[in-house]
């Protein structure tokens, strides 16, 4: 077990973002990678450089949330992968429907498609609990050198946050789809999102995110209070660098700090002030991660 635990970093400024720029779609060759049961997984590639990173985002949102990061990761000989998961953005879900035995599946097929070797993946939110689960199979997990997990969820999803026991019914209904349709109020419910030092930017960027989010992924918010991965954790054997707002009342630090405690090779970094939407509010010290593994 590693405990390596760091200080609380500072969250760096995105800059004068827009909401619109961070929700801008990431550019690059797009494609559709098509899984058996009729499901089209939307995939965006950029670069051609032989060191790989994969891109998995999380609930509710799309690959579109990893613009800051990717913008600096594109100043690097990289190649850099990213998709919409199924029932997300631009893909479409398929007979199987929203499990994570599929979504599992996705994420390797993916992996396999584009033949990942030595890679770095970075994941968000969801996307940390979909990669560590398929790291059960010790030929996916392989393929990796590190993994970059921000703002992690591990299962038992509402324990200790109050954004999740709030928005989830709220979510379920559409009521706080609705909610976030209005402005004032919908700014106020994404604040529960962020840190206390987001921009005006990020607080409006989740807000627009919540007006599209789909009823249909409710299985999605069951399955990670359902479910978990720290039985998985300690047969991951490659490096984690976990990231975690000390403000993050959607997932709060008690996942990241599981992990530590579980996994054997694995190291934690608090960011001060930060909320639930790192990949915006401090996309600088993911890029510094992934960089540090190559």
């Amino acid at each position: 077990m590693t405990t390596a635990t760091g200080c609380a970093s500072a969250a760096p400024s995105p800059g004068a973002m827009s909401a619109m720029d961070l929700l801008r779609p990431l550019p690059g060759k797009a494609q559709v990678l098509q899984r058996p049961d009729g499901t089209r997984l939307h995939v965006v590639v950029e670069g051609q450089g032989p060191r790989s990173v994969l891109l998995e985002h999380g609930f509710a949102m799309s690959a579109d949330v990893w613009s800051l990061v990717r913008s600096q990761l594109d100043r690097h000989d990289l190649r850099v992968i990213a998709y919409d998961r199924r029932a997300h953005g631009r893909s479409t879900c398929g007979s199987e429907g929203l499990s994570s035995a599929a979504l599992h599946a996705d994420l390797r097929a993916v992996a396999e498609h584009f033949a990942l070797q030595d890679a770095v993946i970075a994941c968000h939110s969801m996307g940390n609990f979909l990669a560590l689960g398929a790291m059960a199979d010790e030929r996916f997990m392989n393929r990796f050198r590190l993994g970059v997990l921000v703002n992690p969820v591990t299962g038992n999803s509402a324990k200790g946050a109050p954004a999740v026991r709030i928005q989830a019914p709220l979510m379920r209904w559409g009521i706080a789809q609705r909610m976030a349709r209005i402005p004032s109020l919908g700014r106020k419910l994404a604040s529960l999102n962020v840190g206390r030092s987001a921009s005006g930017a990020i607080i409006e960027a989740t807000r627009l995110a919540m007006i599209d989010i789909s009823r249909e992924l409710w299985p999605l918010i069951a399955v990670q209070r359902d479910e978990s991965v720290e039985p998985v954790l300690g047969q991951i054997g490659i490096p984690l660098h976990v990231l975690t707002g000390t403000d993050d009342r959607t997932t709060p630090p008690w996942h990241a700090e599981l992990i530590v405690a579980k996994a054997p090779n694995a190291k934690i970094d608090y960011v001060a002030d930060a909320g639930h939407m790192l990949p915006w509010e401090a996309p600088e010290l993911i890029v510094r991660a992934i960089l540090d593994a190559f």
